[in-house]
């Protein structure tokens, strides 16, 4: 659908509402905006722009709305930072207009949120913290690479390889099979196209200086075990267990506990003293009667040491020293019941400590920012790195203050600190004061206001300002066309959003090939599920079509998404030319090939391979299936070279 048709409405211009009209503005569409009151403006051309369809009045009031003319938008956009004002609103924009794509800003957990999505169709609940988790968690990547994201099993990773001398072969020939192109940065003038756009010339040799970005697929990720392994994977959970025993105790060792290690070495002296002093010859009897002491059985256990009268000179030091014993047992028993009770209660009301940190080990530290932090620490981890979470409030396993997390990171290091709180001006504080103490670590702050994160990073090194409500905005927009986000990725200053398809007959996909899609559309194609199969195909073959319930995840920018929402296909501007067929030439296998990549049926494509009367051109074809096909021809013994196509008059 054209995005210039139709009215779409905007409820809320706080930080996210104005970073969705400036994201609108250069797609010519009518845009009204409801308010509580009179917003505070960010920049004075959105004020001039759309100051005079601005609203003043309660967006949940269906009056408002009407006049609003929520009841013939195409979509509604409603992003107070009030869950629950959103989700009414919601409702009423539903009774006046059933068809409008409903985008609600939330940030909880509530159930009636899943609900409405499933009872609601066109509606789609977005948390901008969520959606830019990732954002956060490439800015603090501290192993050289640009950025990193998982795709169900699948982990893939963005690298920038900066070209040292001039390159020999060309942009298409440095690219592996499991690798794409994501941005090429010239060291000199612009570079040729979005990132991820594929609109750039293959042919071109990268020179000195320039810097490639490239996407590669990382490593699969874990799996559920063959069955073989089966019995293994049951005792997994166990395994674990015993794992973190030995390195608690391992860690300890390292570390020089002085309570632990004190409180082992007095318990097996005890032991060891006891079974000699109390055994009378039996080392098993005088154990058991020395944990009877420990525990604190002390009447019973000198009674049975002792048959006639305990208290007798001769009988007073064994009495003292079984005394001492009860004593400090009852002292040992009293300590593991506060410990157990300590562990029992913070289990329970969720301000459980987290474990000492092992020395020398590498983390990364993030303070403040709830379910944003949250999200980010699984991501991290996901990608094995080590995280240490500050939440004043204590939930889940997290520091409540950054002193206790400096102290616990006193042996080991921090190689980046995400600082997330609510205010910018405390974030910024906090970030300068941990740069002076870890000078070099990787600093990512968020500044949730309408302050530009962009500008704001220019002034301070080492230091990333992200605004997540600005970086939220590309993905918001293309909810509100219709698309399914599931994250955001800032590359080379622009964002890239991973996007779910469900190829449904009609669909603007439907029956074209992966190569015209990449090509056409300037995208990526990630993954494709054909229908009927479970598991996805990773970076899959460009000549592969697309046909009605397969699944596609791509990476684009929002031009890309709004173009394959319109069907806007750019016309491919390459042709394969044939000049000739070795001796050794196996025609057939060169029809099915030509066939398959021009989509095209076997015997239409004989004519190409008949060049007696002179070289043959194809029907015209993108440049990077056009490069593969050359490819394989050429090994075919076929004698054939891409040009490009000849430019029809308008």
């Amino acid at each position: 659908m054209d995005p210039r048709s139709g009215v779409i409405l905007i409820c809320g211009l706080g930080g996210l509402g104005q970073a969705c009209l400036r994201t609108l503005i250069g797609f010519e569409a009518e845009i009204h905006c409801i308010d509580q009151r009179q917003p505070r403006w960010v920049d004075a051309l959105l004020a001039d722009q759309y100051g005079a369809n601005l609203l003043i009045g309660d967006m949940r009031s269906p009056q408002v709305l009407r006049m609003g003319r929520a009841a013939d938008a195409r979509a509604v956009l409603l992003l107070s930072h009030d869950s629950a004002i959103n989700l009414e609103a919601a409702l009423q924009v539903r009774l006046l207009n059933p068809k409008a794509q409903l985008v609600v800003r939330t940030n909880s957990r509530r159930n009636l949120e899943r609900q409405l999505q499933q009872r609601l169709p066109g509606l789609a609940t977005v948390d901008p913290s969520l959606l830019t988790a990732g954002v956060f968690a490439n800015a603090l990547r501290t192993d050289g690479t640009e950025a990193a994201f998982a795709l169900g099993d699948e982990l893939f990773r963005v690298r920038s390889r900066t070209v040292q001398h001039d390159s020999a072969r060309d942009l298409f020939d440095l690219l592996g099979r499991r690798e794409r192109l994501v941005q090429w940065v010239p060291a000199e003038g612009s570079p040729g196209g979005a990132p991820a756009s594929q609109w750039w010339d293959l042919d071109d040799r990268p020179r000195s200086g320039d810097r490639l970005l490239c996407l590669e697929l990382a490593s699969t990720l874990e799996t559920r075990p063959p069955r073989r392994h089966r019995l293994r994977a049951a005792m997994a959970p166990w395994l674990h267990r015993l794992d973190n025993l030995r390195e608690m105790v391992q860690r300890s060792v390292r570390r020089r506990d002085p309570l632990l290690l004190w409180g082992c070495g007095l318990l097996l002296l005890a032991l060891i003293a006891g079974s000699s002093a109390f055994g009378s010859g039996s080392a098993m009897g005088g154990l058991l009667l020395t944990l009877a002491l420990l525990k604190g059985e002390f009447l019973d256990s000198v009674g049975f040491l002792v048959e006639d009268n305990p208290m007798a000179t001769d009988n007073l030091a064994l009495a003292y020293l079984s005394l001492l014993y009860a004593v400090v047992g009852t002292f040992l028993t009293a300590w593991l019941v506060a410990v157990i009770l300590d562990r029992l209660l913070a289990q329970r009301l969720g301000r459980r400590q987290p474990r000492p940190l092992p020395a020398g080990s590498q983390y990364v530290l993030l303070l403040e920012g709830g379910r944003l932090a949250e999200r980010l620490a699984s991501l991290l981890q996901l990608q094995k790195f080590k995280v240490v979470r500050v939440e004043p409030d204590g939930t889940g396993m997290a520091y409540t203050q950054l002193d206790q997390a400096q102290r616990a990171l006193r042996r080991s290091s921090c190689q980046a600190v995400g600082v997330l709180g609510a205010d910018l001006v405390d974030n910024l504080d906090t970030a300068l004061e941990l740069q002076e103490r870890w000078p070099g670590v990787r600093l990512a702050v968020q500044a949730q206001s309408l302050a530009d994160g962009a500008k704001l990073s220019g002034l301070f090194s080492d230091m990333q300002v992200i605004n997540p409500l600005q970086v939220a905005a590309d993905a918001v927009v293309a909810t509100a066309f219709g698309e399914r986000v599931r994250g955001v990725l800032r590359l080379a200053e622009d964002n890239l959003l991973l996007t779910d398809y469900r190829i449904e007959p009609g669909d603007t996909l439907v029956g074209l090939s992966l190569a015209a899609v990449s090509g056409g559309y300037g995208l990526i194609p990630l993954q494709v599920t054909p229908l009927g199969q479970r598991k996805p195909i990773v970076l899959p073959n460009l000549e592969r079509v697309l046909q009605p319930g397969d699944a596609l995840v791509v990476m684009a920018d929002l031009q890309a998404l709004l173009a394959v929402e319109n069907g806007t296909l750019a016309p491919p501007r390459w042709q394969l030319e044939v000049r000739g067929c070795r001796r050794n030439c196996n025609g057939f296998e060169a029809q099915v090939l030509l066939a398959r990549y021009l989509a095209q049926a076997p015997g239409e494509v004989g004519r190409y391979l008949e060049t007696a009367a002179g070289p043959q051109r194809t029907k015209p074809i993108y440049q990077a299936p056009g490069r593969l096909l050359q490819q394989g021809l050429t090994r075919l013994g076929v004698e054939c070279s891409l040009v490009a196509a000849a430019q029809t008059p308008a």
